[in-house]
């Protein structure tokens, strides 16, 4: 695979998991037919090759190296193992005292916007 086939199927993958994480009715579409889904975003996968879906709702990021070797090895295996990270509830985790006051002061570091009303001279 070369880069620019990395970098497209990489760019494919990653729309169809936040669709799937976005999207009940795409979730439905990869319960139901996955290989039509990938089609959508440009992944044919051959008739004689196998779709699993595996969904791990401990992990929320997917480890694209491993996709991309699963979809580089499907035709030799047989089988496709499409991986898409189930999301987890949000917002389960708690604020120390000190990160919820610089949150609600507006004074948090993660701020990324650079207008003056952040600046606090």
């Amino acid at each position: 695979m070369t880069n620019g086939e990395r970098a497209a199927f990489v760019a494919a993958y990653s729309r169809l998991v936040a669709e799937v994480w976005a999207d009940a009715a795409a979730e439905r579409a990869l319960a139901e037919n996955p290989r039509d889904l990938l089609a959508e975003y440009g992944l044919t996968v051959p008739e004689h090759v196998h779709i699993a879906v595996v969904r791990d709702a401990n992990d929320a990021q997917p480890d694209l190296d491993t996709q991309v070797t699963a979809w580089e090895n499907a035709g030799q295996l047989g089988t496709f193992t499409l991986y898409v990270p189930a999301t987890g509830p949000i917002g389960e985790a708690e604020l120390e005292e000190d990160e919820l006051d610089r949150v609600v002061g507006g004074l948090d570091a993660s701020c990324a916007c650079c207008c003056p009303c952040c600046s606090t001279t």
